[in-house]
């Protein structure tokens, strides 16, 4: 029988993977366990000068403009391959969700990365840490939320 926290993740993660398919990011893979450390969601997404994910596709600049008006550009960006730790909150009880991140647990990230991107992409594929945090019936997307220089490898 599944726990019930294992059902609200999988449901958390099911919400994320589709506001970032609707943001203009291709899943590449979920659940991913590498190096000890389970990834839940790796995407990737040409992004722009600002920031932003490029939209090619015509349907989904009419959608992602009601959105977020920034997202809507032209042209071709940087190939960006994006590891994101979903979290799941059905109360504040806990803290949000971005402070569930330790940097312990983003060291296992910074690793997983790296073992990720070894042979897949071309050594100069950006790579890009997000939080993506569900609850209040809302999807708040943490860009950028650590780098490998918050990352601390100890256990403490």
């Amino acid at each position: 029988m599944m726990k019930n926290t294992t059902f609200v993740g999988n449901i958390g993660e099911q919400l994320a993977v589709d506001y970032l398919k609707a943001a203009g990011y291709k899943t590449l893979d979920r659940n991913l366990k590498i190096c000890s450390c389970e990834v839940d969601i790796i995407a990737e997404a040409y992004i722009d000068k600002n920031g932003a994910p490029i939209i090619a596709k015509a349907p989904f600049k009419r959608l992602l403009s009601k959105i977020n008006p920034t997202v809507v550009s032209k042209g071709r960006g940087e190939r960006t391959v994006i590891f994101c730790e979903v979290k799941t909150r059905l109360t504040a009880e806990f803290g949000s969700g971005a402070e569930a991140v330790t940097p312990y647990k983003a060291a296992r990230y910074v690793t997983a990365a790296k073992a990720y991107m070894a042979g897949r992409f071309d050594a100069n594929t950006a790579v890009r840490f997000d939080i993506i945090e569900v609850g209040d019936g809302e999807v708040s997307h943490i860009v950028n939320a650590f780098d490998e220089n918050y990352a601390k490898f100890c256990k403490r």
